[in-house]
């Protein structure tokens, strides 16, 4: 996820572009040559993605290096020690990280949505804090989700858990909030 000026806090701008193709050639590499090389594609195309942001940019942003520092130091343990449980525990703290991010925000002046999307959209300090809320559970649970399919279900159930239900959850849950936003941006326009 990236901070940008978008409508939406998780919306196609170029890293989430990245992100997504990214995530298709780990699932495509994935139905192709199995989890191992599919963690190798995930390693390689961090690297990529994070490179690509940085020539954009010219800086390191912190999250997307801390993404690429999990999947080389998780990747490289599930390749070492051929064990797929590594590249899977990624997912899980990754979200529980954006989750940390999003919660500890909520007790700073200016929640980390009102940052993201603020200059495109008045709400009251509440709900700002009430989306960045909802924003932070979602990460969590997801998380927590994430560990309770990666120990009951086998690689092949995990892998379709991670493409098809977390991005559907995450676009479900996108337009849930982008109806909330447009909902209460309305109510405060009127009072």
């Amino acid at each position: 996820m990236r901070y940008h000026n978008g409508p939406l806090p998780y919306c196609l701008d170029m890293s989430s572009l990245l992100e997504f193709l990214l995530l298709a050639a780990f699932f495509a590499s994935y139905l192709w040559k199995g989890i191992f090389f599919a963690t190798g594609v995930l390693m390689a195309g961090s690297v990529v993605v994070l490179g690509l942001a940085y020539i954009r940019t010219r800086k390191l942003e912190p999250l997307p290096l801390t993404v690429t520092i999990l999947a080389l130091v998780l990747g490289g343990a599930t390749l070492l020690l051929h064990d797929p449980a590594f590249i899977k525990w990624k997912f899980s703290i990754v979200e529980w990280l954006f989750g940390i991010v999003f919660l500890a925000t909520n007790f700073m002046n200016q929640p980390l949505i009102e940052r993201m999307l603020g200059k495109q959209i008045k709400l009251s300090a509440a709900r700002w804090k009430r989306l960045n809320l909802m924003w932070a559970g979602f990460f969590l649970l997801l998380g927590s989700v994430n560990v309770y399919v990666l120990y009951q279900y086998d690689t092949a159930d995990w892998i379709k858990f991670k493409v098809w239900w977390s991005t559907g959850a995450m676009l479900v849950f996108v337009l849930l909030q982008a109806f909330y936003m447009s909902r209460h941006m309305q109510m405060e326009k009127a009072s």
